[in-house]
């Protein structure tokens, strides 16, 4: 058992100032048991986390781990063997040059016999689909491969705790179902306990408990159906319920006496279909045929949508190919002939499994990296052209990383902004509107943050401060990897807005997303990365038509193979699909909650028209 008692640990971020963190917080961890915590960004969930295994020793207050106290220097060793640690990101653990390697260093650090490191090596290869990357450096993976080493090599070290901040945050949605199916069954497999901390209500639920830590502290705690219950306090600190709650909410609201309680999808469902006193023919137009599920079935397409813009291209690419590591045992294709145009003011998302080549391609646009082949050109320039001003090519193409904390590196948030005006040297007496007009654009209040340590912000409000420093230098095009991956919800929301702001001015955006719920909300086009190449390139709506079509058909089927390799679809998409085979009229391509609730409704009242059973009030 691991127990936390009355915590408390604060970070000096100034001389004489210190950020409180955890504030007497309390929580225990049983045998065998998972636990779900979650909470905004910087309510001190990943301090948590670095307290329960012994990397950070509290303040006041003590955690023990099996009865040993993490303050005490002798139980170090053995406080380690007993929790393993996973970060949100992979960097951070990292350390040898293959992954073969990578994995075994922390059992050769337990001092097992070569024979058992052959063999948990093989298994953990094996179990997480790493074979293939046994000799690859794991620096040269991708952000999701990088993970799955991450994770295996923590797993096959059998450690009786694993403590998860945010794991799954950087993976796409069939890696993401995969890991954590994956881990849920070596937890059980094992009788290992696991503390995970997420993001995503759809993942909290799959736990036994779960403890929402606000301000530093346990603001509530208990299992899934109670926590979720309270939606008004969830909002109140920017959080959400799971989505199926979250449409039962709706339901309700229209008069349909949903129980409480229904954060599982397949609740809502069955309760759902019981509604209906028999299957009802199909509506026109809820679920496309055959022959129309074939027709959306694209290729690559310029533009997806309409006809050619009278404007010219922003952005081209023209058979571009770029090989990591060429001439070497290590070379991996990233690129493979890209070609395509965006034009200006659109908003392209790039989604596609892991390692399917996104951010080799964004980074291609102001370049940081040079095609092999091919050539891409911005506003009509070839961005490899020897006369082509870098500096300027960087101001007209922004990129803000994956991880922001890899971008900021200033004493301050003003001088981490500041640093692209003064390098294109504009004059000082300048610089403190620019950097005060991006911190708003970025909605981070100039008074309360020009003076903050970048590396003391929370999750949410480093991403915020490394999009501001790029909105300063005032770039046509905006480019972003992974910008929600491991935000709150209300953070999300931030960040949406500041997107919807630039796309208002006139900026082009690029998000490389698996959040396929923004995708629906910002994107009007949809490129979908596979092996290097552009596998398709669509609208939105006509991407989710054909996913969801797909998943219908798809139902009651036993084999799934390959469905990883697909970019997913909506969380209203995919709850409606099963809701369609549960037998109920909707239309699984819908992804505003509102409308689909209507449809719901609709529906249930046209069945209880013929019948009512148990005597329930007709919808």
């Amino acid at each position: 058992m691991i127990v936390a008692e009355d915590v408390t640990f604060s970070y000096r971020v100034q001389p004489g100032n210190v950020a409180p963190t955890l504030r007497g917080l309390s929580l225990e961890i049983g045998e065998s048991e998972s636990v779900a915590v979650i909470g905004p960004n910087g309510s001190g969930k990943s301090t948590l986390a670095r307290c329960l295994n012994g990397l950070i020793v509290p303040q006041s207050g003590r955690v023990l781990v099996d009865g040993l106290d993490t303050a005490e220097p002798s139980n170090t060793w053995q406080v380690h063997q007993r929790t393993g640690m996973i970060f949100q990101n992979p960097d951070n653990q990292l350390v040898s040059t293959t992954v073969e390697r990578e994995v075994a260093f922390g059992l050769e650090n337990l001092g097992l016999p070569s024979r058992e490191i052959h063999r948990r090596v093989a298994w953990a290869l094996d179990r997480f689909h790493l074979a293939k990357y046994r000799h690859y450096p794991p620096h040269k993976l991708s952000g999701g491969e990088k993970q799955r080493v991450a994770i295996a090599s923590v797993v096959a070290m059998r450690p009786r705790y694993l403590i998860c901040d945010e794991p799954t945050s950087s993976l796409d949605p069939g890696d993401r179902r995969d890991i954590l199916g994956l881990l849920l069954s070596i937890v059980d497999e094992y009788r290992l306990s696991v503390v995970f901390i997420t993001q995503s209500p759809e993942e909290a639920v799959r736990m036994d408990r779960i403890a929402m830590v606000v301000d530093g502290a346990v603001a509530a705690e208990g299992p899934p159906e109670e926590v979720f219950r309270d939606t008004e306090r969830l909002a109140a600190h920017g959080l959400e319920a799971p989505l199926s709650e979250r449409l039962s909410d709706a339901l309700r609201a229209r008069g349909l006496p949903v129980p409480a309680g229904t954060v599982h999808p397949e609740s809502l469902v069955q309760w759902l279909s019981g509604r209906m006193p028999r299957p009802p023919s199909r509506l026109p137009g809820t679920m496309p045929s055959a022959d129309a599920r074939s027709e959306i079935v694209e290729k690559p397409v310029d533009p997806p949508a309409g006809a050619i813009p009278a404007t010219p291209p922003i952005i081209e690419f023209d058979r571009v190919c770029h090989t990591y590591s060429p001439g070497t045992s290590l070379a991996i294709s990233a690129l493979r002939d890209v070609t395509t145009r965006v034009y200006p003011g659109e908003c392209v998302a790039l989604t596609g499994p892991n390692g399917s080549g996104k951010s080799t391609m964004i980074q291609h646009m102001n370049r940081l990296l040079k095609a092999d082949s091919g050539t891409v050109r911005v506003e009509g320039g070839d961005v490899t052209s020897k006369e082509t001003d870098l500096r300027k090519l960087r101001q007209k193409v922004g990129l803000v990383f994956q991880f922001p904390e890899a971008q900021l590196f200033e004493e301050t948030v003003f001088d981490d902004v500041a640093f692209g005006p003064r390098q294109t040297g504009t004059e000082d007496s300048e610089i403190q509107d620019l950097v005060n007009r991006a911190l708003e654009r970025a909605r981070l209040d100039p008074a309360r943050f020009s003076h903050r340590h970048p590396l003391s912000l929370s999750g949410g409000e480093k991403r915020r401060a490394a999009i501001a420093g790029i909105l300063v230098m005032e770039p046509s095009v905006l480019a972003l990897d992974e910008p929600t991956s491991g935000l709150d919800p209300q953070s999300v929301r931030q960040v949406e807005a500041i997107f919807k702001t630039c796309k208002d001015g006139g900026a082009t955006l690029f998000l490389i997303t698996h959040d396929m719920d923004l995708v629906s909300r910002l994107a009007d086009r949809v490129m979908v990365m596979e092996n290097g190449g552009i596998a398709s390139d669509t609208t939105p709506e006509r991407l989710f038509a054909r996913e969801a079509a797909v998943d219908a058909s798809a139902q009651g089927q036993a084999d799934l193979s390959g469905r990883q390799e697909r970019p997913g679809l909506p969380g209203l998409c995919n709850l409606l699909t099963a809701v369609h085979a549960a037998g109920i009229p909707v239309d699984p391509g819908c992804f505003n909650l509102e409308e689909a609730a209507d449809m719901i409704r609709a529906s249930l009242g046209r069945g209880n028209d013929h019948s009512n059973p148990g005597g329930e009030e007709t919808c």
